[in-house]
């Protein structure tokens, strides 16, 4: 087993108004694993992710990845544990715009003392022809491949995609969902993906159904769909 939340809760507080953002949540995740995480928008979706990755802290309950309690880490442990072990896509791209492809992707490498090799990886996601360009000389596809290499290049033992076709179109889409599946099998990466389509849950090997800040139901896929197969909404 890679990560293991018990009875995870996080409250947020706006004004008067209390939100249970996560409510005694449950989830152990194995090495390996894609996971898809689903539901409507307030759902809990992205403060799963958040809590999980550290990026924000639960109010109670324990997060483990590997032998380490992150939920028990100070702010600057969690840095150096996200820096080392972990990786971020977003639906925003978030690569800087005065950078080439190369030099975007030589952030991630730089922070890791086993990187994988630039020119390779740029090959596996399939833009290794557009190395010396500029961010805003690519499409948006492009762009999240240039993300998931710069995420991918540090051999991050956990994969975080927070809705990363939302701004894509069904094409650009469905050829990063691919991406990611390969990356999944080739790499043995664990990947959480959130989304609110439930159609890319069909591609998961296990689906985390979330409502009102709650896991609702844990499905085991033995049926996963290829992406060309499923549908877009």
């Amino acid at each position: 087993m890679l990560i293991q939340l018990n009875k995870v809760n996080k409250t947020y507080l706006n004004g008067e108004i209390e939100t249970q953002a996560l409510n005694d949540v449950d989830l152990q995740i194995d090495k390996g694993d894609f996971i898809v995480v689903y539901g409507p928008s307030g759902s809990g979706k992205s403060t799963l992710l958040n809590v999980l990755s550290g990026l924000d802290v639960p109010d109670s309950g324990s997060i483990t990845i590997g032998q380490d309690v992150i939920s028990a880490m100070n702010q600057q442990a969690l840095t150096l544990f996200r820096r080392r072990y972990l990786g971020f896509i977003f639906q925003q791209y978030n690569l800087l715009s005065t950078l080439t492809v190369r030099e975007n992707v030589e952030l991630g490498h730089a922070i890791s003392d086993d990187p994988f090799d630039i020119d390779a990886l740029l090959e596996q996601v399939g833009i290794a022809d557009q190395a010396d360009k500029f961010p805003y000389q690519l499409s948006g596809g492009q762009q999240q491949r240039v993300s998931i290499a710069r995420a991918l290049v540090k051999k991050p033992w956990i994969l975080f995609c927070d809705e990363p076709t939302g701004a894509l179109d069904e094409k650009s889409g469905k050829d990063i969902l691919t991406l990611l599946k390969h990356l999944n099998r080739t790499y043995q990466t664990t990947i959480m993906l959130i989304t609110h389509n439930p159609a890319i849950a069909l591609l998961a090997d296990k689906v985390v159904k979330m409502n009102s800040g709650a896991i609702v139901e844990i499905k085991v896929n033995t049926d996963q769909k290829e992406v060309k197969d499923i549908s877009w909404s």
